[in-house]
C-alpha cells in the first residue's frame, strides 16, 4: 500500500510523506469499517479516499479519481508475500483444497496472486466486489464453500482481522485461526493463533487429510 500510494501520488506530482501515508490509512480504513457495514459502495469508497486525502493535502479534490485509479493500477502491480508463504502454501496444497476469501477490489486482487506467483496454489478467489457480499458477511465464505463442494464443518479460515475475518467465519460456522501481525484487536482474542503462517504447519498436517 506505502508503495502504491508514492508511486501514483509522484505520477501526478503530488509530495509524498509519512504524513499523507498516515493520513490515507485513517481516512481508509475509516472507508473500509463503512463498506463492510453496508453504508458506501466500492466504486464511492475508491473515489471518497482520494478525495478526502487530496483535501487534506491542500491540493484539488478533482483530481481524485486518476489518483484512485493510479493507485489502483500500481497496486495490482504489486506481488508482496509474507515471509515463507509459498513454501508452506505448497506443503498445506498437498493435503487440502486451498482458497482466497478477500474484501478486496476483484482486479486488484487476482492481479496481486497472480504477480506473487501464488495465484496456481488457490482452486477459488472469491472477492466481495465478485460475489456482492463483503465479510463480516458469512454469505462470502458461503460462496467459497460452495465453489469448493466443501461443507462449513470441513473448513478453516485463516485471517489477521478478528472482527471481519472471525466474524464471517463464526456466522458461517466454520472454525476460525487468527493471523496475528501485531496490530491492536478490539474485543475477545480468538482462541485459535498463528504469528506466522509457518506455525500452520504443525496445526494442520498431522493426522488424515482434510479441507482446508
Amino acid at each position: 500500500m506505502r508503495a502504491a500510494l508514492k508511486g501514483a501520488l509522484q505520477a501526478l506530482g503530488l509530495p509524498y510523506s509519512a504524513a499523507a501515508h498516515a493520513a490515507y490509512r485513517r481516512i481508509n480504513d475509516a472507508l473500509w469499517a463503512a463498506y463492510r457495514r453496508g453504508e458506501i459502495s466500492q466504486p464511492a469508497l475508491a473515489r471518497e479516499r482520494f478525495r478526502q486525502l487530496l483535501k487534506e493535502m491542500g491540493a484539488h479534490p478533482r483530481a481524485a479519481r486518476r489518483l484512485g485509479e493510479t493507485y489502483l493500477d500500481h497496486l495490482a502491480r504489486r506481488g508482496d508475500r509474507l515471509a515463507g508463504c509459498r513454501p508452506v502454501l505448497l506443503q498445506l496444497r498437498k493435503r487440502y483444497r486451498l482458497g482466497v476469501v478477500t474484501n478486496g477490489i476483484d482486479r486488484v486482487q487476482r492481479s496481486r496472486l497472480a504477480v506473487s506467483g501464488l495465484a496456481p496454489l488457490f482452486e477459488v478467489v472469491v472477492t466481495s466486489q465478485g460475489c456482492g457480499f463483503a465479510k463480516p458477511d458469512p454469505r462470502i465464505l458461503h460462496v467459497a464453500l460452495d465453489a469448493l463442494g466443501v461443507s462449513p464443518g470441513h473448513a478453516l479460515y485463516v485471517g489477521d482481522d478478528p472482527p471481519t475475518d472471525g466474524g464471517a467465519a463464526t456466522a458461517a460456522r466454520v472454525r476460525f485461526c487468527w493471523m496475528d501481525r501485531g496490530h491492536p484487536v478490539a474485543g475477545r482474542r480468538p482462541r485459535r493463533r498463528v504469528e506466522n503462517l509457518r506455525e500452520l504447519l504443525p496445526l494442520l498436517l498431522p493426522g488424515p487429510p482434510r479441507t482446508l
